[in-house]
């Protein structure tokens, strides 16, 4: 009925606030019943206020505005000096700060110094086409998250996603410290004007941050405090640009990530619900990133595994970009058991080591280490693009039997499940070692931060485990496993003092003198090969002690036959199992023994030095 929206409501039904149908033209229903007057209020016409001119009609005049001052200050600004460098490279690279701002993606570009540095002395536009060319290759199997593709130069790169340039020309320019302090401060000063200062969140952004955390070994200091934050900065980056979860609308996402470029473009062949390549690995890294933080510092993942993940990353290996996207699955797959195995174990807590016997503890390690043998057998065969994968099975089978080396107190002999368990632990990462020690040189400078970390866990639990077990039981094979150990330590502290002094520029001097994460990796690995073989000395001298003293007794009671009590007692105590007391022995059960567990707490290593003279 049209014509019931025409006539307004009568006084009475108004001030009842009811609905007022009109029957006739002159009374409403109610009123005909009730038999009331109907009175309709005189309508008053309300004077309409000046219209305002629309949002996007004001930002557009306001974009104009802004474009015109910066032409103006461009005009007015002087010519930089023509030099040798600048006469080499494109315009488009050697122009004057403000010209060269969409290098900062953004308003408040010119104030970044970056700029200037492209093109200069420090680093020419051809020494930026040869550090992408070795991003390429670092990139390529180690850590294939932010890939760019052969076609891409640097010049557009620059251009379009400036702070992911800035980042890969700071991770590939490890082997000149000066060059690579200078640009990580730019980038530290332009991220922060961006991410806190003017709370923008781009795709760039969270790009940038994904290749500065992969080779952050190179540059931090302080790791355990200085990955994490970045790891939160990057999940929290993530779920605010909604890369996390499916697409919503076109409009609402390119305005929510201020790039169209990531939404799936019609010719990718995907459907709606997946975010195009680049923002799909972005997803993918950042839950990889999350869960690495997770088990490597034991606290609470930021970005647990989601069914969506596993979407993702089925349809990147079902439609693949690069031969490294078909191995993406397998990555999320090895996190997700990471996951799962610090969660039923909480390693390191005292309180679930007393929850857990040894029978349950061998229940649920023998079903992880399924779940990794069935993983193991979805691999693809092992090839060079593959081998990153099988060396990542062993290291996950050594953190699984982690959880034997936990809930042991000095004296206790440890049960025949808990020895089976802590002797996996030792087998998977010896394997891990070996693999990691067949490598060159060259393969091993293109490490990411998680390679390292994953082998610095890896010779830990060999060492600690090889300790347990000679403890109990001291014999010739202790011996050859401290043998191995110590030689394996040996040629990985040999290339980790080749790479560091390529890291600091070849200076001998400057090495000693200058803080690094190889140099105090070589350096606790040194110490831990120091006590170990120690402990195995210890050990040996004293299980030749008492075989002598046996001897002796045997003859005693040959001559002397005695079968009193005390001798008997005195005889089983000689043949039992090797204990050190706490006074000798060098590490604790606890697996945040600061003097041992370096890199996985907080503490360091005091009061011990290598034969190299570097003190800790």
């Amino acid at each position: 009925m049209p014509d019931e929206r025409k006539i307004p409501a009568c006084k009475e039904c108004r001030e009842k606030k009811l609905r007022c149908v009109f029957e006739k033209d002159d009374c409403c229903l109610r009123c005909t019943r009730l038999g009331k007057q109907c009175q309709i209020p005189e309508a008053k016409r309300r004077e309409r206020k000046a219209r305002l001119r629309g949002r996007v009609e004001h930002l557009e005049s306001t974009y104009s505005e802004i474009l015109a001052l910066l032409k103006r200050n461009g005009d007015n600004e002087p010519s930089p000096p023509t030099t040798a460098s600048s006469q080499r490279h494109p315009p488009s690279v050697t122009q004057t700060p403000s010209r060269r701002a969409s290098f900062l993606s953004g308003s408040g570009g010119p104030q970044s110094i970056l700029p200037a540095v492209i093109g200069s002395d420090m680093l020419s536009l051809d020494e930026c086409e040869a550090l992408l060319n070795t991003y390429r290759e670092m990139s390529r199997v180690n850590y294939p998250f932010v890939l760019l593709h052969q076609s891409c130069r640097a010049a557009s790169l620059i251009e379009e996603r400036p702070m992911l340039a800035q980042a890969i020309f700071i991770v590939t320019s490890w082997k000149n410290p000066a060059r690579q302090a200078a640009l990580r401060s730019i980038f530290l000063r332009d991220l922060s004007e961006k991410y806190f200062m003017r709370y923008e969140r781009s795709f760039d952004l969270l790009q940038s941050l994904i290749v500065y955390f992969g080779w952050c070994h190179f540059y931090t200091h302080s790791f355990p405090s200085g990955a994490y934050r970045l790891a939160t900065v990057l999940v929290t980056m993530a779920i605010e640009l909604g890369i996390t979860q499916r697409p919503l609308t076109v409009t609402q996402h390119e305005v929510l990530l201020n790039s169209g470029s990531i939404y799936p473009q019609t010719n990718e062949g995907t459907p709606s619900k997946f975010w195009n390549f680049d923002a799909r690995r972005a997803f993918i890294a950042t839950n990889i990133i999350s869960t690495f933080c997770c088990f490597t510092f034991r606290k609470h993942n930021l970005l647990p595994h989601s069914q969506y993940l596993d979407e993702c990353a089925d349809s990147l290996v079902a439609d693949p970009q690069y031969p490294s996207d078909s191995l993406l699955r397998a990555w999320i797959k090895t996190m997700a058991m990471a996951e799962g195995v610090g969660a039923a174990f909480d390693h390191g807590s005292r309180e679930r080591a007393a929850e857990l016997n040894d029978e349950k503890t061998q229940l649920l390690v023998t079903a992880m280490a399924r779940q990794v043998e069935e993983w193991k057998a979805s691999l693809p065969p092992k090839t060079s693009e593959t081998a990153h994968m099988y060396r990542a099975y062993y290291c996950s089978r050594a953190y699984i039997h982690e959880v034997g080396l936990y809930g042991l107190s000095l004296g206790q002999i440890p049960s025949v499940s808990r020895m089976s368990i802590i002797y996996e632990c030792y087998s998977a990462s010896m394997k891990h070692i070996s693999d990691n020690v067949e490598l060159s040189l060259e393969e091993m400078s293109q490490w990411g931060v998680m390679d390292w970390r994953q082998l610095n866990l890896s010779v830990m639990l060999c060492a600690k485990s090889s300790i347990i077990l000679d403890s109990t039981c001291c014999t010739v094979e202790s011996s050859q496993r401290a043998s191995w150990l110590g030689k394996c330590l040996d040629t990985l502290c040999q290339r980790i003092k080749e790479l560091y002094l390529m890291a600091v520029g070849g200076s001998s001097g400057q090495a000693q003198k200058q803080d690094h994460f190889l140099k105090r990796l070589a350096n606790e690995w040194s110490n831990i090969k120091t006590c170990y073989q120690n402990c195995v000395q210890r050990n040996l001298q004293t299980q030749q002690q008492q075989q002598q003293q046996q001897q002796q007794q045997q003859q005693q009671q040959t001559q002397i036959p005695t079968t009193t009590a005390a001798a008997t007692q005195q005889t089983q105590a000689s043949q039992a199992p090797l204990l050190l007391p706490s006074a000798e022995f060098p590490f604790d059960f606890d697996a945040f023994n600061d003097s041992y567990w370096f890199g996985i707490g907080e503490g360091e290593v005091s009061g011990l030095t290598t034969s190299g003279g570097w003190q800790m």
